[in-house]
């Protein structure tokens, strides 16, 4: 089924779609999260100002949301917006929910002069190829890990 992008709203979350979130989220995993995304949300909003929070509506219905944020990090780097997650309701992917989200934030950080960056998981094809379609490539950052606790723990049992 195509749907015309013309139907595909994405626009600046405000605070009344803060429960709509928890609803996109469960489609992935199908129950509610530890910490559902509307607490993530909730204080992606209050700690990082200005917050770049994006949702994209469907006939009116959230299907899809990006959580994000201008600042600077620590170690020496410049200011930049970052994308903290992009989350598409199972059922409405592969319609370009996605690229438009992350389209409208890289827009915002083109108006405010900075850089878009996204951390991802080493090994994870499917968001490396999602992000570097879009015009994303390798930084200048790596990660560096030690295990001391409980990752460590877990794999000895």
């Amino acid at each position: 089924m195509q749907i015309e992008e013309k139907i595909i709203v994405v626009r600046r979350m405000i605070d009344d779609d803060m429960p709509k979130l928890e609803v996109v989220g469960r489609s992935l995993i199908g129950f509610p999260r530890p910490l559902p995304w509307q607490m993530e949300a909730e204080a992606e909003d209050k700690v990082y100002r200005p917050t770049m929070n994006f949702v994209a509506e469907l006939d009116g219905v959230v299907v899809g949301f990006l959580l994000g944020d201008i600042r600077s990090l620590w170690y020496g780097n410049e200011m930049g917006g970052w994308i903290h997650m992009v989350v598409v309701h199972r059922s409405y992917r592969h319609l370009g929910i996605g690229r438009r989200l992350v389209e409208a934030f890289c827009e915002v950080c083109e108006q405010k002069k900075v850089d878009a960056q996204v951390l991802l998981r080493d090994g994870d094809e499917h968001l490396r190829s999602f992000f570097k379609f879009r015009g994303f490539g390798n930084g200048d950052k790596v990660t560096l890990e030690k295990e001391c606790g409980t990752r460590k723990e877990r794999k000895q049992n």
